[in-house]
């Protein structure tokens, strides 16, 4: 989630800041843009989903432990 956070950061910043690469014509700077924040933001939800998932299994075995 961190990895996809910081990237979305860095090309909303570069968007702001108006960074373009030097030899690409705009509309690939603007394609290559939206895949970036596209990418970011799918990397937020699997770190999410990663996440949510790890939490159910460490549920799972606190439940599962017999009692004394």
């Amino acid at each position: 989630m961190v990895v996809g956070a910081v990237i979305g950061i860095a090309v909303g910043a570069a968007i702001g800041l108006h960074i373009s690469l030097p030899g690409v014509p705009w509309l690939v700077a603007v394609g290559l843009a939206k895949l970036t924040l596209l990418g970011s933001g799918v990397l937020m939800g699997a770190g999410a989903f990663v996440e949510r998932l790890s939490r159910r299994q460490g549920e799972r075995d606190r439940l599962q432990q017999p009692r004394p």
